[in-house]
């Protein structure tokens, strides 16, 4: 069986920052023995087309030349088109790029089925492919992708023929996955619903398991305080950031042994900082930038507790499933979430982790001490949160999606 892959957010090479979950999930489908060919947009000094770890990866050109083109990438799609009028002016030819590789791409390697990720543009290619070129389409759709769509003239319209060329849907939440039927006609909502599950994406668990000393690599990374608070992500809005770090004064108050560990790069890196001195906690926290492979390990390692501040930001932008969560299960780090998106599918309070409100930082101060002042709730928590990650190891999740795709391709 062979599988094209549709996907806007997909590493330009190796070792890449940009987010990897779709790419992973093909490695998986790979390892189930599916045959798999990505199509992605094209970047500068990335290959127009290459084999990674078995995938065979298209990059399709949207603008000439093409060192500007901006929409993609490097930050993503909605916070590129907020900064750039140039980006704006890029989408139509990005759409039709697209398809016109998609529609190549199927043809001439004889696709059984699309798996496009994000309704829009790849849904939306994907359905029109799967129209025309009679191929299966599994539609797996993210956060953005449908909050993009609500906002659009269209969106009942453009929804329906896209989700009736779709022969499965997949959200990585049931927040998102109700977003999206809503824009759904009530004439063939029980149809569309009967066709979609939730599966998010996945995390690798093993690698997260370490037995290394805290105290060692707090050592390494110079990291001198007894209590040690993580919390990872680009440095935007709807991260919620800037409620963590206004929570710092009152854990400070009772507990100053403790370091805030922000991992992240992004365009509020700034702002955070100046916020970080007019509170007077700049000591207590250390802005690391981004960080992946060994170093992640070794900083969840290092964490007492892992917190994750996501909001509703004000254009409406928030989180399908953060992966970071995922992570800290797997870590078996007591978690602090906020009940947006779909993080409450995941993590339930006070069994594997705790849920508050968003934008609240009195919420946050109380929990972050309620933990450190009871060794045994972090103790119960750590088992909790270890038990559940399982069900959220890539081996699962891609077989999940490999038995979809072998469902489709079978019909």
């Amino acid at each position: 069986m062979k599988v094209l892959v549709l996907a806007t957010t997909f590493p330009r090479w190796r070792d890449d920052t940009t987010p990897p979950f779709v790419y992973e999930l093909c490695k998986e489908y790979v390892k189930n023995g599916i045959e798999i060919i990505t199509l992605a947009p094209h970047h500068k000094g990335a290959a127009c087309l290459e084999v990674m770890d078995g995938i065979k990866i298209y990059r399709f050109p949207y603008f000439y030349p093409r060192r500007f083109q901006k929409l993609f990438y490097d930050g993503g799609v909605l916070p590129n088109l907020k900064h750039s009028f140039l980006a704006w002016l890029q989408v139509p030819s990005a759409i039709l790029s697209e398809l016109r590789f998609a529609l190549w791409i199927v043809k001439k390697e004889k696709i059984d089925v699309i798996h496009s990720h994000w309704i829009i543009p790849s849904g939306l290619v994907g359905a029109i492919c799967s129209k025309y070129r009679r191929t299966g389409h599994l539609l797996t759709v993210h956060a953005a992708d449908v909050l993009t769509l609500e906002k659009l003239p269209f969106k009942t319209r453009m929804a329906a023929y896209i989700l009736n060329h779709s022969d499965s849907i997949t959200a990585v939440s049931s927040y998102i996955g109700e977003r999206l039927l809503k824009l759904v006609p009530d004439n063939v909502l029980p149809d569309m619903r009967g066709k979609t599950s939730i599966v998010p994406m996945g995390v690798h668990t093993q690698p997260f398991q370490r037995n290394f000393a805290a105290q060692e690599l707090k050592a390494k990374y110079v990291v001198d305080a007894k209590f040690v608070l993580l919390s990872m992500g680009r440095l935007v809005e709807k991260k919620g950031f800037k409620y963590l770090i206004e929570a710092l004064p009152a854990i400070l108050a009772e507990n100053k042994d403790i370091k805030l560990l922000i991992c992240g790069k992004g365009p509020l890196q700034g702002g955070l900082e100046n916020l970080a001195k007019k509170l007077n906690v700049q000591d207590h926290i250390i802005f690391v930038g981004y960080v992946g492979g060994e170093k992640k390990l070794d900083y969840f390692a290092m964490s007492d507790i892992v917190i994750v501040p996501s909001i509703v930001a004000s254009s409406g932008d928030t989180e399908g499933m953060p992966v970071v969560v995922l992570e800290a299960l797997a870590a078996g780090k007591p978690c602090i979430v906020t009940d947006v998106g779909g993080i409450p599918d995941v993590i339930k309070n006070n069994e594997n982790g705790f849920v508050i409100r968003q934008k609240n930082p009195n919420d946050i101060a109380a929990t972050v001490l309620r933990l450190m002042n009871n060794a045994d709730l972090r103790t119960q928590v750590s088992k909790n949160a270890l038990a559940i990650s399982r069900n959220y190891d890539w081996m699962i999740i891609g077989r999940r999606y490999s038995d979809t795709l072998k469902e489709i391709a079978s019909a």
